[in-house]
């Protein structure tokens, strides 16, 4: 079974490394938005019927391609960020990424429970923005269900970027996988928990 993973903002393709080492039984595709140079090479394509996962942002950019999948797998994912957060936070982290990046990425990573993720020259300033006007900007309210496929969402109780308030109105309390911490990172903070339900999930669509 073939799955396409996609990171999240402030990340490269590598966020998702140590989950596809608990996951030998996948063939993978990685996609790389460009917001931070050094990670693994990321595609454009891949097979109509896979596993479609994306962390945080990376859903979001999921449920915005013209695309169909096999069963969509939601990792502290959103359909909508400015729903659910004032556009004003997002609009200071802006300023910020303007007036020093290497601090707001920082901040970025430390308020995720990671250290730092990259060195300040492998930050791609252009798409970081980019990204940031995806969040402020872009509505898929509905398209999940939309997709009439199979949906797994994981969520960590004490995910201060996408609260857990927020993700149980955006899938539904009943219908979330909660991990108990894990903060905004549970692919580097949890991976191998992330694995095994991402494993599961795949052996139910076989």
């Amino acid at each position: 079974m073939h799955a396409v993973f996609v990171h999240g903002w402030g990340y490269h393709a590598g966020l998702w490394e140590d989950v596809i080492a608990f996951c030998p039984e996948l063939s993978v595709s990685r996609v790389d938005l460009g917001f931070v140079a050094g990670g693994p090479a990321g595609v454009e394509t891949w097979p109509e019927d896979s596993i479609a996962i994306g962390h945080s942002l990376g859903l979001l950019w999921l449920l915005q391609q013209e695309r169909r999948f096999r069963a969509l797998v939601s990792v502290q994912g959103f359909d909508c960020f400015c729903c659910h957060v004032p556009t004003a936070r997002v609009a200071a982290m802006r300023r910020g990424l303007k007036q020093n990046a290497a601090e707001t990425l920082g901040n970025f990573w430390r308020s995720c429970g990671t250290p730092d993720f990259a060195d300040p020259e492998d930050l791609k300033i252009e798409k970081l923005d980019e990204g940031l006007d995806w969040l402020m900007n872009w509505n898929a309210t509905g398209k999940a269900t939309a997709l009439d496929c199979p949906i797994l969402a994981l969520a960590a109780r004490d995910d201060p970027i996408v609260p857990a308030t927020m993700s149980a109105s955006i899938w539904g309390e009943e219908n979330v996988t909660w991990s108990d911490e894990g903060s905004h990172a549970l692919p580097l903070r949890r991976p191998e928990w992330c694995a095994d339900r991402i494993k599961e999930f795949a052996r139910g669509l076989a």
